[in-house]
């Protein structure tokens, strides 16, 4: 019988809804497999596919999580960056900044904030961290607490979308990255011509460890030109 690790055992409830995501999980592959190499969850293998692809996960990196609970994308992260490292040991060049509502447990080479992102006060611990270091990479895998209206959690979703953008213009070097998780709907494609105005590449993502049935979507973009967002160097 396939075992859970406690990350998923949260969601072990006996109503209908949660009987019906544990009958999906159970039949999941990218469960399965998270389970096996131990990660905290399915999402890991979103993030491992889109960097392969793209590349940007790299030593010698200043790298934001926005919406990081359990860590999977840390763990991923971690792993690639610096896999002999314990927690709180030096990490030399690179730092990872892992930030949820939701407590998070440690990892290597990995801060962590549980707070709101889109509150000033969260993001102010974040630049507190960086102590003015600029960015390689902003990862948003944040998502809405959902209503079960689709127009109604896609315009949160792109809300946070926004929210996440702001951040990236402020601390992001020139040449960084982007990844953005959203929900499809009618004003994706204004964000889309927003961020194709401050990077140079702009691609449209959906990996196949993401359900057939979901809504999700990421843009992964590239090369952000500082210049062009606030007239810095």
């Amino acid at each position: 019988m396939f075992k859970y690790n406690r990350y998923y055992q949260q969601y072990y409830y006996t109503t209908k809804s949660s009987k019906q995501w544990l009958t999906r999980q159970i039949r999941d592959k990218y469960v399965k497999k998270a389970a096996k190499e131990n990660f905290r969850a399915r999402s890991a293998y979103k993030l491992q596919e889109l960097d392969n692809k793209y590349n940007f996960i790299i030593p010698n990196s200043v790298i934001i999580d926005c919406g990081a609970s359990p860590g999977s994308w840390c763990q991923y992260i971690s792993r690639k960056i610096f896999p002999s490292k314990r927690v709180d040991e030096d990490v030399d060049n690179n730092l990872i900044i892992a930030v949820d509502l939701l407590p998070i447990d440690p990892m290597p080479g990995v801060k962590i904030i549980q707070g709101d992102f889109t509150e000033l006060v969260t993001q102010q611990k974040i630049k507190d961290l960086l102590n003015e270091r600029h960015v390689d990479v902003v990862l948003n895998d944040m998502a809405p607490n959902f209503t079960g209206t689709h127009f109604v959690d896609h315009v949160k979703s792109m809300d946070l979308c926004e929210c996440s953008l702001a951040f990236a213009e402020h601390v992001l070097k020139s040449g960084g990255t982007f990844l953005c998780k959203f929900l499809m709907g009618e004003s994706e494609s204004d964000f889309r011509n927003k961020l194709k105005s401050k990077f140079k590449k702009v691609h449209y993502e959906k990996p196949h460890s993401s359900r057939d049935k979901s809504t999700e979507g990421y843009y992964v973009c590239l090369e952000f030109n500082k210049n062009i967002t606030n007239g810095l160097t």
